[in-house]
């Protein structure tokens, strides 16, 4: 193996001598080694140097390039041996569950305690955060937590989008791939039952999913009402400027899979002005493509007419109809579908059991008899009152008046 020659360099001697003060100015702090490296330590300063220094810097756009610099003379006539690039990118891939834990957990608790292993991504992980400008004044701007979460979390964005050009670019290398490396000879028994490791389209696509889980969110909080459809966020820019231009064409099932994903279109959409806007667009293809297996619907059943599908409903009504007539002439028919409801407002009463109903005449009965002995008992107390009070004899009587003229 080995790289290709640029296509312009700058020579390490200078025609103007520095001066002292020139010299001293000159800074030294850069901790990767960029002189008489092998192709190995290429590959990983390139990665390091694309993730961590900013895109003014290190555009995502020639990442790619830069990587295709590796090359064996072999490849050129043998095309059934792998591209050298696959061994050297295997080191360099993560899964989304490593790329979480790596910026909400590692990388966040060795800026918080102040240094780590002293590897060699975690030394130019200091590089870049010692030279980013910070508002915060008086300390260091990592001992913030607020300032520290929220360049994490830019820093994770970036590390998704340099893993999905890593995925990409293996899976467009020309010749065969590789098959997967076994650590032991007992992962080659695989277990009854257990999962098989995801592949590379799968573990790209986790990538995708995660793109799309940032726009919804970004989605959410902004508000869909106040976004006009012609602005773009950062990870459909990333799609239709770095991605499409390196792999429309090597990986064309990957490129039509993540603009179904970052590109969505409303469900409550007209469904003729969504066919009509990704129609304008050559670039966007419109369904997925399909495997050979899988002939798909037929060019009848695609052209069947509209006026089928949208039949009123007066129509369906008056074919019943007559459906109705002709069975009443002394077609066997059954009806397909009853789309009559019945108004009728007339009572039925529920069919009851003997023992309901014996039951309901024996309290008819008692409740016939209470009312009887009720009315006998208010009848005798109104006689009572007609016939008034009757004195016993313990009953003292009133004297009579005594009259005086008589006396007189």
């Amino acid at each position: 193996m080995a790289l290709k020659a640029l296509q312009y360099t700058i020579p390490d001697t200078t025609r103007v001598p520095w001066t002292a003060t020139q010299e001293k100015s000159i800074s030294h702090e850069f901790p990767l080694n960029v002189k008489d490296e092998s192709c190995d330590d290429f590959i990983a300063r390139t990665y390091f140097q694309f993730l961590w220094l900013p895109e003014s810097i290190m555009s995502l756009g020639l990442l790619v390039p830069s990587l295709l610099r590796v090359y064996a003379p072999s490849t050129n006539t043998d095309t059934t041996s792998p591209h050298p690039l696959h061994a050297l990118l295997e080191r360099l891939l993560l899964t989304t569950r490593s790329v979480t834990n790596k910026y909400h957990v590692e990388l966040p608790y060795i800026l918080a305690n102040g240094g780590g292993q002293g590897e060699e991504e975690e030394s130019i992980m200091w590089f870049a955060v010692t030279h980013e400008k910070s508002e915060i004044e008086g300390e260091e701007p990592w001992l913030n937590e607020s300032w520290r979460s929220k360049w994490m979390e830019r820093m994770e964005r970036r590390e998704v989008q340099v893993q999905m050009l890593l995925y990409l670019l293996k899976l467009s290398l020309p010749g065969p791939t590789p098959p997967p490396e076994v650590s032991s000879p007992s992962k080659k028994r695989r277990k009854l039952g257990e999962a098989p490791s995801p592949s590379l389209e799968d573990r790209l696509e986790a990538f995708m999913d995660k793109l799309s889980m940032w726009q919804l969110v970004n989605t959410l909080d902004e508000g869909m009402l106040h976004r006009n459809k012609a602005d773009r966020d950062w990870m459909q820019v990333f799609c239709e400027d770095i991605v499409e231009p390196r792999f429309r064409t090597t990986v064309p099932a990957q490129i039509e899979l993540l603009r179904s994903k970052i590109f969505p279109h409303s469900p409550f959409s007209d469904s003729s002005d969504s066919e009509n806007e990704r129609a304008t667009s050559p670039d966007i293809p419109t369904k997925r493509a399909r495997s050979g297996a899988d002939p798909g619907p037929s060019r009848k059943t695609l052209e069947q007419p509209a006026r089928s599908r949208s039949r009123s409903l007066s129509v369906t009504l008056a074919e019943e109809r007559d459906r109705e007539r002709e069975g009443s002439v002394g077609a066997t028919k059954r009806r397909v579908l009853n789309r009559e409801v019945s108004m009728k407002r007339t009572f039925k009463p529920r069919e009851q059991s003997s023992g309901e109903i014996e039951r309901k005449e024996k309290e008819r009965a008692e409740e016939k008899q209470r009312a009887e002995e009720e009315a006998r008992l208010a009848a005798s107390k109104q006689k009572e009152r007609n016939l008034g009070v009757t004195l016993v004899d313990a009953s003292p009587v009133k004297p009579k008046a005594v009259r005086t003229d008589s006396l007189r």
